[in-house]
């Protein structure tokens, strides 16, 4: 019994007693004179007041007439039918007198809390019996309920979190969905039975990626953060032995992984954007023992180009620290050394848009072993996430047209998604519902630290299945809160010689948590408790989806994620930086390419501009052949071999009229290669205004 009533009852036992002895009275002196007198009355056959007062004051006071008079007159029935009615009006009054007196709500230093669980359908004032996200049995969340429809749950090992909560959600048809499925067993049950209802199915298999759909990261870049993102997970989120390396390398490895997935971006063909080319341009380049090559390909870029600008600060550095940087990025980028995963990362076949336009059932596969890629997914769910909230945002009533339900099992193996925490306070309005689904809560504290609370608060609905972690039974008894009990102190007091010489009794109010940890650890495994915002907790069976109907549709068209054959992906390519794929169609012409060898190797500050009109005014190809019919030996090496004369810096015209000299090499540094060289530019020069003009009169002045 509840303590508030057993108090009221102990401190009301005289009232009790009262109203007991009230109802005697009234049933003496009240129902038996007027069942007598109603009789007298009768049998005048008019109602006579005068008569009715006499007969009524006679029994009143003389209570053994008025026995006689019922006996004699046989209106016993007729009494007991007065009085039973009058004693239902009684209890009646007495009741909600004895509820007033109740001490509702009341907190004067005697409660010390007021939790108890939902009773007498009390949960569905939020919740409903039949529709909505399945919680446990008769337990649903209405899809258009006020406040967010995000779902934390909480289960050990063998809980039953995807045979209550994930494979039953799956077959309610709610919309799109993305789930995490690190055996491949909601693919197994739920995959065909979705197809059959119209459902796209993609799957992204990190187990077996000869099975798996395309994913391509840099397919999905539309904006530097993007860039940011895949740059930051892939160097700093693969944790490496030892842990507290100094983060100088890390930070530099980004960067230049930045600058290569940009240079890719602005250069190269879809098919050669992808991360293995990115370890193949590192690979490249520290096979070739210096930053000649990245500094090359960099070079064509504009100055103030992205890739140009983030390659800068790496390529100023020491031979040594530059090849320690190569090395670095080389060790995180090894896992696109693995064909299988190259050719995944290369080919894209899973549009993001999709899943808020059509229904769509997106199967995340993944190892529950190892942690190799989980770098991968955390670029996939936060590229995915990013993109349904940009077309919510220009879609009409700013929300998807597809509700999406991200079922995401195992949620601590995806890794930290970037502002996950701000992305989940928002999604209801887009239509889009999260439900993240843990072990324990260390998970998400040791992912999020201190964001693991705004990710919980988020969630307006918990649910708990069961756990050993003693921080999650510990939390989850806390929020069950405390009730308030009455405990009875029975003392006996004995004198000297021991004998007892009475007795004594006492009520003590206390607080007791509605269940205790050690309770939450030893719960029955197919109970569940559901916190929900604004209702007490609710104690109920999880809805095991194979003791329902539903186990028989969807065992009929089950299906086994290691039979789906392989997945055509289309076209991609490793970029090759030595001998670069260029199409038929796209090479350009041999002479405007010895013509910008020319721009390349006389480039100068001072003439570029002047340069560039002379060029655009004149017939190129009649200049060209004159300087290819030009009889000097040395003048035609450097002609046709123009890339490898474009790494000599500009030549320094000097102000004084003294000769151009141009860069030697250490070995050449004899008078006789002195005179060559100087003889060789002053030709070229020569030439050079002969076929274009003068480069600049005010410095021949």
């Amino acid at each position: 019994m509840n303590y508030k009533i057993e108090g009221a009852l102990k401190k009301g036992k005289a009232t009790i007693i009262v109203a007991i002895i009230l109802w005697l009275l009234m049933a003496i002196v009240f129902i038996m004179p007027m069942t007598c007198a109603r009789y007298t009355t009768t049998l005048l056959g008019h109602f006579d007041s005068g008569k009715f007062g006499e007969v009524f004051g006679k029994v009143s006071g003389r209570p053994i007439l008025g026995i006689k008079t019922l006996i004699k007159y046989k209106l016993i029935g007729e009494y007991c039918k007065n009085l039973f009615g009058f004693s239902l009006l009684y209890v009646t009054v007495v009741t909600i007198g004895f509820i007033r007196m109740m001490p509702k709500h009341r907190y004067d230093d005697i409660e010390h809390g007021s939790s108890d669980w939902s009773e007498h359908g009390e949960q569905y004032q939020v919740l409903s019996k039949k529709a909505g996200i399945i919680l446990a049995e008769n337990n649903y969340l209405p899809l258009n309920k006020r406040g967010n429809v995000n779902v934390l749950v909480v289960g050990g090992s063998g809980s039953g979190k995807s045979a209550s909560y994930s494979i039953p959600n799956a077959y309610q048809l709610l919309g799109s969905y993305v789930f995490t499925d690190p055996k491949g067993e909601l693919y197994d049950k739920t995959a065909g039975y979705l197809r059959q209802n119209g459902y796209k199915i993609k799957v992204l298999n990190l187990v077996h990626p000869q099975y798996s759909d395309g994913y391509n990261p840099l397919m999905h870049v539309a904006s530097e953060i993007d860039v940011d993102i895949i740059a930051n997970t892939i160097v700093k989120g693969q944790k490496t032995e030892g842990g507290n390396s100094d983060p100088f390398w890390d930070d530099s490895a980004e960067m230049l992984l930045k600058a290569l997935i940009y240079y890719l971006m602005a250069t190269r063909p879809d098919e050669e954007q992808n991360l293995a080319s990115c370890a193949e341009l590192v690979r490249a380049a520290n096979s070739n023992g210096g930053s000649n090559l990245l500094t090359e390909l960099m070079s064509q870029l504009p100055y103030d180009h992205p890739a140009r600008m983030n390659y800068k600060s790496i390529e100023i550095a020491p031979e040594k620290t530059y090849s320690s940087i190569l090395s670095t990025l080389q060790s995180k980028l090894g896992k696109f050394d693995s064909k299988e995963i190259a050719e995944l990362t290369s080919t894209d076949t899973i549009d993001f848009e999709q899943i808020g336009n059509e229904r769509t059932a997106v199967y995340v596969i993944s190892s529950d072993t190892h942690g190799a890629y989980d770098f991968l997914l955390t670029i996939f769910f936060s590229q995915m996430i990013q993109q349904l909230y940009d077309l919510a945002d220009n879609s009409p009533g700013l929300k998807l047209k597809v509700p999406t339900y991200f079922i995401l099992d195992e949620f601590a193996n995806i890794g930290r998604i970037p502002d996950f925490d701000k992305k989940i306070s928002t999604s209801r309005s887009r239509a889009i519902s999260f439900s993240v689904i843990l072990q324990n809560l260390d998970q998400l504290e040791a992912i999020y630290e201190k964001a693991n609370e705004t990710i919980i608060g988020n969630c307006d609905t918990h649910v708990f299945l069961g756990s050993n972690s003693q921080k999650t039974v510990e939390y989850f008894s806390k929020a069950l809160g405390e009730k308030t009990i009455s405990r009875d102190n029975i003392s006996k007091n004995f004198d000297k010689e021991h004998v007892k010489t009475g007795t004594g009794e006492s009520d003590q109010i206390m607080g007791r948590a509605l269940m205790t940890p050690d309770e939450l650890r030893r719960m029955n495994n197919d109970l569940c408790i559901i916190f929900e915002k604004g209702i007490r907790p609710v104690k109920a069976k999880k809805f095991y989806y194979f003791k329902k109907p539903m186990a028989k549709e969807l065992a009929k068209y089950e299906i086994s994620h290691n039979d789906i054959g392989e997945i055509d992906r289309g076209i991609w390519r490793k970029y090759n930086p030595y001998n670069p794929y260029v199409p038929e169609d796209e090479k350009k012409n041999v002479d405007d390419l010895k013509i910008d060898s020319l721009d390349d190797l006389f480039a100068d500050d001072d003439i570029t501009s002047d340069k560039k009109d002379s060029t655009q005014d004149t017939n190129l190809g009649t200049k060209l052949e004159q300087l290819e019919n030009f009889d000097t030996d040395n003048n035609k090496t450097i002609m046709d071999n123009p890339i490898d004369q474009s790494n000599v810096p500009s030549i320094p015209i000097d102000k004084d009229d003294d000769a151009p000299m141009l860069p030697m090499d250490d070995e050449q540094k004899t008078d006789n290669s002195k005179d060559d060289e100087y003889d060789l530019q002053k030709e070229l020069e020569a030439k050079f205004d002969e076929l274009f003009g003068p480069i600049d009169d005010d410095d021949n002045t």
